[in-house]
């Protein structure tokens, strides 16, 4: 099937990702994210990577709701665990909730303390980190993404990905997070499919790569 040949390309994409890297993907607002998030996190799931989420400000919450209204079953999220930047909501495993009202070296002591309690290799995914950019306005980009992100790079238990809503953030902002980054994408979605474009990659051959999947047999393989 074409949406299985799609999905042994992107798990031939992600072999070549070691640990120790931040990836970023590059999405705009009107893309279903949802698909395109539950792609990493099933990935890792069935590798026996252990999937934990930077939820800022509820976005886990907004993507299981629309996984959940389109069919697929969202139990698994229960037992991920969750760390929480800002937001009210409960969802999945929450092990720490951090209060963006405190400093931003508290932040890091607080999320590398959090960290510590999942052992092993983990595929930390972000959602929201544009809108954290957003709030914490005196800071730097940069200074924030340290703070939350940043820190996955070279270290050997974490794989860091990171879904950004380029529309809610300046050129320069998205300037100083492509340089943190090891690789950078750019999500698109053209005539009913998910398409991915390599921006920045440490494996010069993959540079202006793109990988495309049918959106609705993606949406099918996740069902299942």
């Amino acid at each position: 099937m074409a949406v299985e040949r799609a999905i042994n390309d992107v798990l031939e994409a992600f072999k070549s990702i070691k640990p120790g890297e931040l990836i970023v993907v590059e999405y705009t607002p009107l893309i279903p994210l949802h698909l395109a998030v539950s792609l990493p996190i099933r990935i890792g799931r069935e590798r026996k990577i252990q999937v934990v989420i930077n939820d800022i400000f509820d976005q886990f919450h907004v993507l299981l709701s629309h996984l959940a209204t389109m069919g697929v079953d969202t139990s698994w999220a229960k037992d991920v665990p969750v760390v929480k930047f800002g937001g009210s909501l409960s969802t999945g495993k929450v092990i720490n909730r951090i209060s963006i009202l405190k400093a931003t070296p508290v932040w890091h002591m607080e999320y590398e303390k959090a960290l510590k309690e999942v052992p092993g290799l983990k595929l930390i995914v972000t959602l929201g980190l544009e809108k954290l950019i957003a709030i914490k306005s005196e800071l730097p980009a940069s200074t924030v993404c340290r703070m939350t992100v940043a820190s996955s790079l070279g270290a050997e238990d974490r794989i860091n990905v990171t879904f950004i809503n380029r529309d809610m953030l300046t050129e320069s902002t998205l300037e100083d997070i492509r340089e943190l980054a090891s690789r950078v994408f750019e999500l698109g979605f053209e005539n009913g499919k998910l398409t991915l474009r390599t921006l920045k990659s440490l494996r010069l051959e993959d540079y202006g790569r793109k990988l495309s999947i049918d959106a609705s047999a993606l949406l099918d393989y996740l069902a299942t």
